[in-house]
């Protein structure tokens, strides 16, 4: 990103960078650094303060992988990920900038987002069941590929407990649509979703939002 792109955008943002910084002192002196730029502000615009994420279904980055969420903004800059809010982000992003700003979400620790209404107790339960027995042989657990509660493991497996319901669902959907439109993958997150129907979505959904992460 030019400097003078920088700074007009710090200009038209400084109003976030200043809020997520007013939040870091937690961070790093590096990823203070960070804090006080202009990328961290457009971030936090739409994934709220510290990267907690949205209960419209914009997901949480606090405390995600380094390497998976540097991976993420690559894949959008290079458009192998689609989103059009992100990819108008990412393209600005230097190597050097995705890089700083994973790390600073990484070492976020925000509270989870709350919905309006807190998901029924039922569809928690089995939502638990499903992200740790899956069902039968039909439906894998969701942590038997991202780790115990949901945690994360590695770059390739993102952190999936803590994530708003909306998003969950949403990236469900997302994958299903891949798996109908071509024959995905033995073990991918396209042949996995292509397993659940709607009330397990919305199972999973509901207890990954509750879950901490």
């Amino acid at each position: 990103m030019s400097r003078g792109a920088k700074v007009g955008l710090a200009a038209s943002l400084g109003a976030f960078a200043s809020l997520c910084f007013a939040q870091s002192q937690t961070a790093t002196a590096s990823t203070s650094n960070v804090a006080q730029g202009p990328s961290i502000a457009t971030c936090v615009a739409c994934h709220g303060a510290l990267g907690a994420g949205s209960e419209m279904g914009v997901p949480r980055l606090a405390g995600k992988n380094p390497e998976y969420l540097a991976h993420a903004l690559s894949m959008f800059k290079a458009g192998t990920r689609v989103s059009p809010q992100m990819q108008t982000v990412a393209q600005n992003l230097s190597d050097s900038d995705m890089r700083a700003l994973a790390v600073f979400f990484s070492n976020q620790h925000p509270p989870l987002v709350k919905a309006p209404q807190p998901p029924a107790p039922e569809l928690v339960a089995a939502g638990k069941q499903l992200a740790e027995m899956g069902a039968g042989t039909s439906v894998l657990a969701c942590f038997s590929c991202h780790a115990a509660g949901g945690k994360g493991n590695g770059a390739r497996f993102p952190g999936i407990a803590g994530e708003p319901a909306a998003f969950t669902v949403a990236r469900l959907h997302e994958f299903q649509a891949r798996a109908k439109a071509a024959p995905p993958k033995a073990g991918t997150m396209t042949a996995v979703a292509g397993t659940l129907n709607d009330t397990q979505i919305e199972q999973v959904a509901a207890y990954l939002s509750v879950s901490g992460p």
